[in-house]
């Protein structure tokens, strides 16, 4: 946790700042307006089509009074099952129910903007078959007969398939043992190290004592191809009409990706998205494969039913487990709305669906056409392009030719959310409300741009990471005898698959692939290879006096206190006299319980003229602090990363500049390097006289070493001097 508020980005009125914060009243209405959908469960979405089927047979209330009720106050489960019940029991009423859905295929969505239609009489009959079971995953849509052909050929070795050999063969061997193990706490070995030519170096970890993963193939990793990784035909088929070929850096990163390993990437600029249609179609892969695989189940026990009912002798029913307590199989966390209906975007692109429900509703509610001004950072104008709400949840459901939007989650393949979105549903003030056993059966994990998520709020990952995989409270109608051992005994964490994308690595990102993730098959981490020729300290463009002051600190844990006690003895006592201007001194503070730290004791036990500027002053404040420091009345001037991330202000009247700790991001390192040189260029302070002073100890290598390059960082953190100065 970097920051103590709840509140995931400050709130402002100015139309200076960008981007404004929800007013709190919108953020309660959609609060209430989540936590009802996931209260009323399967009810709100599929279940409304059914309750219109047998409306005639089940209700004798007028239309509007059913409406209204329906709305405001819907049993939690009561009607739902009563509704199953008359399924079940009455043959006549499924017929009606189908001739119904056939004069409704060519109604228009009320909910799209665009009127998207129904997906059809076949995807129809499916889904009302899937309601009459009371199926809660996979087993609703049959497939063509050309693709159980295909799927047949593909199948032919099981054995060199990741998803079988992770799921279903291997896990059944080493589970109970590896339990053991981890409990432990035993480090998990180095199996290989490997350097790419485009620019990055992996790491490769593996749990111990546990038999290695099977191999997708054998092929040389240069000339891999589609053809070379266990996909399915028509997932394939539709995936290459977008993108044709591999290329190397695809290459990298699909294998570790296909073989259910742990992945942890840093893509090091918002220009590089080619890794985002790579898990897509892990996903659409995985999702397929375990449909089909509970389909082919079905018919196995259908066909020992058949035999027993004939009266055949020596039969017996087998045990065939491929299910997990609730149907949704992957959570994606991301940032911002907009971001998701990006991803959408390009999930319908790469699916190949045929109909899309809802979708116009998603445009309306997930984007819109504003930018950020263009005098802003071109990775600002990314983050906060079109809509930057970061509060949502949304469901997706693959059916054999429709992707369906805002699904239930219990009915839902896919499962995208912001993390305070997804934790407000957890947990909720009311406890009533409260639900998680949507995330009880998650297989693939991913948290995507993780940069722009940490300086949101990580507390609320950690919140949803507290949940996913737990065992639910209810089982919310699920055939137990099909249900992995592996979930009964509370063993899915050890199996389940965690992504992370960020532009860049810190603390709080690696901890999701380190300390948090339990996945047998591996751990594969990616590092940015930052030489001296391209490090950041190079690019700034101005030859500024760079002084690197080291401090000594025991732990990692122990950090936060050494380097105050630094400052407070050693720095701030010399700032008034090694500096050649009386005034236009910025202190730069990344996290803010230093800051609040570094103000309480300046106000306390210095007579400094200074001022503070957060991501929770009012734009007033804010506009009065700034220009009080550019003109000289405050000789000292407190400042955020956080608040220079929603801002990205171009600060006046700098002609030093200290850091209390270096900066998460490397590009803010020259940002604000850039401030002295503003100050320069207007003839306020001399290149020569100025200087910035870094504070840091041997815990900040990794940050070190992408703004001062791999070669210089060891020598920085282990070199018997504690200052170095660079221009």
């Amino acid at each position: 946790m970097k920051y103590g508020k709840k509140r995931s980005r400050p709130s402002t009125n100015s139309d200076e700042s960008y981007p404004k914060r929800p007013r709190e009243k919108h953020g309660r209405s959609e609060i209430r307006n989540v936590t009802r959908t996931t209260r009323r469960g399967e009810y709100k979405n599929d279940e409304e089509e059914v309750e219109q089927e047998v409306d005639s047979e089940v209700e004798s209330a007028d239309e509007e009074t059913a409406h209204v009720d329906k709305k405001e106050d819907i049993p939690s489960g009561a009607a739902y099952n009563a509704l199953l019940t008359l399924l079940k029991s009455d043959s006549d009423l499924k017929k009606t129910a189908k001739a119904r859905n056939d004069e409704d295929i060519s109604a228009n969505d009320d909910n799209s903007s665009d009127e998207e239609k129904e997906g059809g009489e076949d995807d129809e009959e499916s889904e009302a078959e899937d309601e009459v079971a009371g199926a809660n995953i996979d087993n609703s849509e049959p497939e063509s007969d050309e693709d159980d052909v295909i799927d047949e050929n593909e199948d032919e070795e099981e054995t060199k398939d990741p998803f079988e050999a992770h799921f279903n063969l291997q896990s059944e061997q080493y589970l109970d043992r590896q339990t053991e193990v981890l409990k432990e706490k035993v480090r998990w070995p180095i199996t290989s190290k490997k350097t790419y030519s485009s620019g990055y170096s992996s790491l490769l970890q593996a749990a111990p004592d546990s038999p290695a993963p099977v191999a997708s193939n054998d092929v040389p990793f240069s000339d891999r191809q589609f053809s070379d990784y266990s996909i399915k035909h028509r997932v394939l088929q539709s995936y290459t009409k977008v993108y044709e070929s591999l290329d190397d850096n695809d290459k990298m990163l699909l294998d570790p990706i296909m073989s259910y390993k742990d992945v942890n990437f840093p893509y090091k600029s918002f220009n590089n998205t080619f890794y985002r249609k790579l898990y897509l179609l892990h996903i659409l892969n995985h999702i397929n494969k375990t449909r089909d695989r509970v389909l082919k189940n079905n018919n196995k026990l259908h066909s020992v039913q058949e035999a027993i009912k004939a009266g055949k002798t020596g039969v017996e029913e087998p045990e065939l487990r491929d299910q997990g307590f609730t149907r949704p199989k992957v959570l994606i966390l991301l940032p911002t709305r907009e971001s998701c209906y990006e991803l959408v975007e390009m999930l319908i692109k790469i699916s190949g669906s045929e109909q899309q429900e809802n979708k116009g509703k998603l445009n309306k509610q997930f984007h819109t056409d504003s930018i950020p001004p263009e005098y802003k950072p071109d990775d600002f104008r990314d983050a906060f392009k079109g809509n930057n709400n970061d509060f949502f949840c949304l469901g997706i459901k693959f059916t054999r030719k429709t992707l369906k939007l805002y699904s239930s989650f219990y009915t839902s393949d896919i499962i995208i959310a912001s993390p305070i979105g997804l934790s407000m549903i957890l947990e909720n003030p009311d406890k009533k409300k409260r639900q998680y056993d949507f995330l009880s059966s998650i297989e693939i994990l991913i948290i995507d741009r993780a940069q722009q998520i940490e300086m949101q709020n990580w507390d609320h990952v950690n919140t949803v990471l507290k949940y996913v995989n737990k065992i639910p409270k209810e089982f919310h109608d699920a055939d137990f005898s099909r249900i992995r051992m592996w979930s009964i005994n509370d063993q899915a964490h050890l199996l389940r698959q965690n992504l992370v994308f960020s532009e860049y690595q810190s603390p709080n990102i690696n901890n999701i692939t380190t300390t948090k993730s339990f996945n047998l098959a591996g751990k594969m981490k990616f590092k940015a290879v930052i030489n001296n020729d391209n490090c950041i300290m190079n690019s700034i463009g101005l030859k500024l006096k760079q002084i690197f002051h080291r401090f000594e600190s025991p732990s990692p844990m122990s950090d936060p206190d050494t380097r105050f006690k630094f400052f407070i003895n050693t720095i701030l006592p010399s700032l008034t006299r090694t500096t050649s201007y009386e005034d236009g001194l910025l202190i730069y503070i990344p996290s803010y319980y230093d800051y609040l730290r570094v103000k309480n004791h300046m106000m306390d036990h210095t007579k400094l003229t200074f001022g503070s500027i957060d991501e929770y002053c009012s734009q007033a404040s804010l506009s009065r602090t700034r220009a009080a420091f550019a003109s000289g009345k405050i000789k000292v001037l407190l400042y955020t990363e956080r608040l220079h991330y929603f801002r990205r202000f171009e600060m006046g009247g700098v002609k030093n500049l200290l850091m209390y700790g270096l900066p998460s991001n490397p590009i803010f390192y020259k940002e604000l390097a850039r401030f002295i040189g503003k100050s320069v260029f207007k003839g306020e302070a001399d290149l020569d006289l100025s200087f910035m002073k870094v504070m840091y100890s041997k815990w900040d290598a990794t940050v070190l070493e992408r703004i001062i390059g791999r070669q210089r960082a060891p020598v920085l953190c282990n070199s018997p001097n504690e200052m170095f100065e660079f221009r």
